[in-house]
């Protein structure tokens, strides 16, 4: 699941790298729970995922849709049904 978070200030930025990772079959269903904050120092993806992979593609698709803005991440390594 991803999701933009509520205190984000750069609400196109957040919902263009929001469409491009709920597009991705892993990244769209259980695998991970994101929450986008996008804002003038650039965008954040926070939450989990299910394995290292998972955040390697969650980053390089961010990292696409953001265009020239930083992205870094705060997703956590978690396994599924904990």
């Amino acid at each position: 699941m991803v999701k933009v978070h509520l205190a984000t200030t750069n609400q196109p930025a957040a919902w263009r790298v929001r469409d491009a990772l709920a597009a991705h079959p892993l990244l769209g269903g259980a695998l991970a729970q994101i929450h986008i904050k996008a804002g003038a120092d650039g965008i954040i993806l926070e939450g989990w995922a299910h394995d290292e992979q998972v955040i390697r593609l969650a980053m390089q698709l961010a990292c696409r849709a953001a265009g020239q803005r930083a992205v870094q991440h705060r997703l956590h390594l978690r396994a599924i049904g904990k």
